[in-house]
């Protein structure tokens, strides 16, 4: 379990000198992320953890900050007394329901977990946030990992917690990376929402490194889609999904001259989510490169290809050449950015 000793000013200070100066809220907050979920598993609520929290803790990287918690329930016990049970061991000063208005069918409840933050800021309290999704699990395989971060010190052995499979995640992701469609959206009541959307996009091009057969991400996406789209009463198909997630990665692999979507909100979102990745600097070129992985998931999805290649080296696309009437733009990437042209050149392969 994680030690009390984790909580000190000297440990997270130590910890953002070992990872770049690393913004010390940040990892404040990952770690009380983390304590709330090891309540929430002493609480013995049955629930699957996911979202970029799962990814972080099956990966046993911190590759990529998450400090919210998502969990999904088939059923929804009395959760105040849970809570209750957990909160001031946990280091919790107090929990509040969080109202939202929504026009939607989806079952969703959110809570502010509050306390007083050992690295002070001009707030008195900070929170961290805990979504709950009521439906059916949906995921194909789950496995179980512990939760520990290089982030904490334990005191004992790390509790365990269910999450999805890689690939089941990657099935997941892909349905959140559609903004015109089932995905995140631009924005939301006025509110930008595209770092969000980037974060879904780190998170895929990362997720298609660990996978080599999309037998389980077809199957998984497809519900997933299938299910938002009743939610919000759409007559369209997974494959119109596909096809605004392809449009989208053609939109940042173009830099916005091809492709449907809005670049100038998308590099907002680039920009904005630097704070959260400290393991690499995040430019547009990376971005790039995530995006043409997107693409082409999304096109091996769309035609039942279940088996998927990976760039090796930029002499495999010396001689490739994208010909019309697929998007020629594309060949820049040849020189200038080889990984994300292989990715580009395969998909062209697929539908020439």
């Amino acid at each position: 379990m994680i030690s009390e000793e984790t909580l000190t000013l000297d440990w997270i200070n130590t910890v953002s000198r070992k990872n770049r100066n690393a913004d010390r809220i940040l990892i404040e907050k990952v770690i009380r992320a983390l304590l709330l979920l090891e309540g929430l598993v002493e609480s013995r609520m049955d629930f699957i953890l996911k979202g970029g929290t799962a990814l972080m803790l099956l990966q046993g990287s911190t590759k990529r900050l998450s400090i919210d918690v998502d969990i999904v329930m088939e059923k929804k016990p009395e959760l105040e007394p849970l809570f209750e049970s957990f909160l001031k061991r946990k280091k919790f000063t107090r929990v509040k329901r969080q109202e939202r208005n929504t026009n939607s069918s989806i079952k969703k409840f959110h809570y502010k977990f509050y306390y007083q933050p050992a690295f002070k800021t001009s707030q008195e309290e900070e929170y961290v946030l805990l979504d709950i999704l009521i439906e059916r699990f949906l995921y194909k395989n789950m496995l179980s990992v512990d939760i520990n971060s290089s982030f904490v010190q334990q005191n004992s052995a790390p509790l365990k917690i269910n999450v999805p499979s890689f690939t089941d995640m990657l099935g997941d992701k892909l349905t959140a990376f559609a903004p015109n469609t089932i995905g995140i959206p631009y924005e939301k009541n006025g509110t930008s929402k595209t770092m969000e959307i980037i974060k879904q996009l780190y998170d895929i091009g990362n997720l298609f490194d660990e996978v080599e057969n999309l037998e389980i991400v077809r199957e998984t996406f497809n519900r997933f889609a299938l299910k938002e789209l009743s939610y919000r009463n759409l007559g369209q198909s997974p494959n119109q999904v596909l096809m605004d997630i392809f449009e989208t990665a053609l939109c940042i692999s173009t830099r916005g001259l091809e492709g449907h979507g809005n670049f100038r909100a998308l590099q907002n979102g680039i920009s904005q989510i630097r704070a959260f990745i400290f393991s690499e600097t995040y430019q547009i070129e990376k971005a790039i490169v995530h995006a043409s992985k997107v693409a082409y998931l999304a096109k091996l999805l769309e035609l039942n290809k279940n088996y998927l290649e990976h760039f090796k080296n930029a002499m495999q696309v010396r001689d490739w050449i994208i010909k019309r009437p697929f998007f020629t733009r594309l060949n820049r990437l040849k020189r200038s950015n080889p990984q994300a042209f292989f990715y580009w050149y395969k998909t062209y392969e697929l539908v020439k």
